[in-house]
């Protein structure tokens, strides 16, 4: 039996998603962030409260998720991965499924999916490592590909309740749901659409999106403890002030189109094309707009935020594989030569394999080490202690002794002004709890623990010259 289109574009999606991914599935820790979700949604899978007994600037959104693949994934980071490799597959399906309601042929929808896939798989920091933009994305994607089937009302409710569950994961899904509003209303006052349906669509889109929302407000309200949810969601958000100068904005701008080539030049070339329908024009342009500001608004030239505007460069960039030849400029036509193309997409894969090989099998995995040795050691009922590496919470099914899980929270001023963070207090819980093992960062933390570490504990482990992992004396 032959697979539909759709089928193959979304085995395809599967496979080069695991593939091209499948060397970072292996090192406990990529960055901290998602060792924090781990942490965390390990503590609200045994009945802990976000934002009230664990806090993160994340909404709570991917601790869900996270806590929810718990009893399907149980502890193994290479599993948890292998999801976020899943979820960028169907990414790139309802991308497809997008270009395809679009009007845009196979070719386009197939292009923009593997170069979605591709941009989140080339560098950690822009992808490799999963984080929030992974999951939320997928939302996103479903409602626009919901939004432009441009169907009875009740579809942009779904377009919009989507976009809500994304909201949930990630605030910032409010600039993708505003670019689609707005797209609305331009149809109207450019005539080709009514003003009152437009705006009818826009709302109930809206209300849909409120959703998800309503809930989870409810659900601290009941519980009473809704100031504490809204402190560490929205107030201490406003209370990080922008150091970055207009230079780094542009340096944090143009580095990405510079990483990306050529794919930006295919997006260039497709916004300039006269073949590209004035509403996809549209439609890409505000949306891009919208989500690059909701990249650069933060002022932190983190990589990983780029992966929101990702979908919108795809979608246009995807568009490239359907434009007729004479709208692409002669030093670009070898990029739809197979001759050259492929044995060009081949040759990057390999370099691909090699260096993520070289980044993550190649160099030691100390943390993973570290919670070996634990592991070998711990009894039930210790408790530890890790300065830096909360993945060996994680990967010694144990809870941290602070409820500020990221090492940041607690160590970076700039935190500890914003979230009101009585440092005395948290370090008094951490020593009266009275951990058998303290792990600590090389070179070793010589002021908050320097005095208590000295007195009851003693050096047991070197890893790698990574972490030093002290054990209280027995007397003690």
């Amino acid at each position: 039996m032959r697979l539909s289109a759709s089928a193959q574009a979304l085995l395809l999606f599967l496979l080069v998603a695991v593939a091209i991914r499948f060397i970072s599935f292996f090192p406990s820790v990529i960055d901290h962030d998602e060792s924090t979700y781990l942490v965390i949604a390990d503590a609200l899978y045994q009945g802990y409260t976000y934002q009230v007994d664990y806090i993160d600037t994340k909404p709570i959104g991917i601790f869900l998720i996270f806590a929810g693949l718990k009893p399907l994934l149980g502890d193994s980071v290479f599993w948890y991965r292998f999801f976020a490799a899943l979820t960028l597959a169907f990414t790139a399906f309802l991308l497809y499924k997008a270009k395809r309601q679009d009007g845009s042929p196979h070719a386009a929808g197939i292009a923009a999916g593997v170069i979605y896939l591709a941009l989140n798989s080339l560098y950690t920091r822009y992808g490799v490592s999963p984080n929030t933009e992974t999951y939320f994305n997928l939302f996103t994607a479903l409602a626009l590909w919901i939004y432009l089937q441009k169907g009875p009302l009740w579809q942009y409710f779904l377009a919009g309740l989507s976009l809500g569950i994304g909201f949930v994961i990630k605030y910032v899904v409010v600039f993708d749901g505003l670019a689609l509003g707005l797209f609305l209303l331009w149809r109207a006052l450019r005539k080709e659409e009514g003003v009152v349906l437009a705006f009818g669509r826009a709302v109930t889109m809206a209300v849909g999106a409120a959703v998800p929302f309503a809930f989870l407000i409810g659900y601290y309200y009941e519980r009473g403890q809704f100031d504490t949810f809204w402190f560490h969601s929205f107030t201490v958000a406003g209370r990080y002030p922008s150091t970055r100068t207009l230079w780094h904005y542009f340096e944090f701008f143009f580095e990405f189109f510079l990483r990306y080539l050529p794919i930006t030049l295919l997006f260039i070339v497709v916004l300039r094309s006269r073949s590209l329908s004035p509403s996809t024009r549209q439609l890409g342009v505000i949306w891009s707009v919208f989500t690059l500001v909701a990249v650069l608004l933060p002022g932190n030239g983190f990589g990983h935020y780029y992966i929101q505007f990702m979908l919108p460069f795809s979608f246009l960039a995807g568009e490239f594989f359907a434009l007729p030849i004479s709208d692409i400029p002669r030093w670009l036509r070898w990029v739809r030569n197979p001759k050259i193309g492929y044995p060009l997409l081949a040759l990057l894969l390999l370099t691909h394999f090699f260096l993520q090989k070289k980044d993550y099998l190649d160099r030691p995995d100390n943390v993973r080490k570290a919670a070996q040795y634990l592991n070998e050691h711990l009894e039930e009922g210790d408790l530890i202690y890790t300065q830096e590496d909360q993945a060996i919470y994680h990967l010694t099914g144990r809870l941290p002794l602070t409820k500020y899980v990221h090492p940041s929270l607690f160590w970076m001023d700039k935190h500890i002004e914003a979230m009101e963070i009585d440092v005395g207090e948290e370090v008094r819980k951490i020593t009266s709890a009275r951990p058998r093992f303290l792990v600590f960062r090389l070179p070793v933390e010589q002021e908050r623990f320097a005095a208590f570490r000295s007195r009851y504990y003693e050096p047991v482990k070197n890893v790698g010259g990574y972490v030093q992992i002290f054990e209280r004396r027995d007397n003690n």
